[in-house]
């Protein structure tokens, strides 16, 4: 069957060769005038209609086989100098005029070489500083004694902004304005188990307005985030600025730690989320350091190799849990943003997989 095919297909295709030759010459010869010329180049004083009856047996019908030179404002002018021929375009016969002028060449893909500045493109602060936290990391005995709120000016049960408040502790000498801070985590340095750290979370900003006794001070609230409370603790504020733009970079020194908390209060967390990451200012990093989130490979049981050991071989493995851990899997990576001692803040900024508490962070 498919020999017989092979016979007929060639003798189709030139069949429909030539009776597209076949119309393609009954038109011309219907049409066009015997032996009318491969082109005519436009002279003074000539109108389409005169360069017509040049092409065609009926002049009068130039219109319905005229097509105009491109890149005119008026389709039916034609210039001293134009080109006139006749094409083929979608199997019928066209007079074409090409501008004399014009030089017509055939394009083609090129390839183009750009000099590549960074490896790493710079990225715009405004595109990424909405995902930033507020938050930061004290050490665990200036936070515990700074001043803290005793209670609210009347008794109000919920404080916020223009309210007035008591607060007592060791005022730190010339500080008037302070920021409201919260606990959120405690943590143990794993080097050093004598340095814990607190992460605070930024509730508002207060002023003191007046001062009661040694160590009792009357503040008036700013500015509040979230509700203030009884407890909640006083500190100078931290001042944060960073650069129009961030040009991220690798860091230097072999850098490995691990994400310790998720910001977005969620188990997980994904592009322009917000991290804590276990390394900081000691372990070499700096504002602007690129690292890559690493996930531990999966532990699976290789039932192939398992299979082919002998009876004890099988048995021993069974018993022992033998397992083949999978190499890690890349799934983002961070731009470090906020950094501390032991701790620092990065925001993911690419992410192919959702990000856990415990993938590592390495070099790029």
């Amino acid at each position: 069957m498919k020999s017989r095919l092979y016979q007929i297909l060639p003798a189709l295709v030139i069949s429909s060769l030539l009776f597209w030759v076949s119309t393609v010459s009954a038109q011309v010869s219907s049409v066009f005038v015997r032996n009318f010329p491969q082109s005519y180049i436009v002279q003074e004083g000539d109108t389409i209609r005169d360069i017509a009856g040049q092409f065609l047996a009926d002049p009068s019908s130039w219109s319905d086989f005229w097509r105009p030179t491109p890149f005119r404002d008026d389709d039916d002018e034609i210039s001293p100098g134009d080109v006139i021929r006749v094409e083929f375009i979608n199997g019928r016969a066209r007079l074409v005029a090409q501008r004399g002028d014009l030089a017509v060449e055939r394009m083609a893909p090129q390839m183009r070489v750009i000099g590549v500045t960074s490896e790493i493109p710079a990225i715009p602060l405004e595109d990424i500083q909405s995902s930033f936290t507020s938050n930061r990391i004290v050490v665990e005995e200036a936070f515990d004694s700074a001043p803290h709120i005793v209670t609210p000016l009347g008794n109000k049960l919920v404080v916020g902004t223009g309210d007035e408040l008591f607060a007592r502790g060791d005022w730190p000498a010339g500080v008037t304005s302070f920021e409201i801070y919260r606990e959120v985590n405690r943590f143990r340095d794993p080097e050093d188990s004598s340095v814990r750290t607190v992460e605070v979370a930024t509730i508002g900003s207060a002023a003191v307005v007046g001062e009661e006794s040694t160590n009792m001070m009357r503040l008036r609230v700013n500015r509040s985030n979230l509700e203030i409370k009884e407890g909640d603790r006083l500190m100078p504020g931290e001042d944060m600025r960073y650069s129009s733009v961030i040009y991220p970079t690798e860091p230097e020194r072999e850098v490995s730690g691990r994400i310790i908390e998720m910001t977005n209060t969620e188990r997980m967390a994904s592009q322009l989320d917000t991290v804590l990451i276990d390394v900081g200012s000691r372990d070499g990093l700096e504002v602007g350091h690129i690292l890559s989130i690493m996930q531990l490979g999966d532990e699976i049981v290789d039932t192939t190799e398992r299979e082919s050991r002998n009876w004890f071989g099988r048995l021993f493995a069974r018993a022992s849990n033998q397992t083949v851990e999978l190499p890690r899997l890349e799934v983002g990576t961070i731009l470090v943003y906020r950094v501390f001692d032991n701790l620092s803040y990065g925001v993911i900024l690419t992410s192919s997989e959702p990000s856990r508490i415990g993938d590592l962070v390495v070099n790029p």
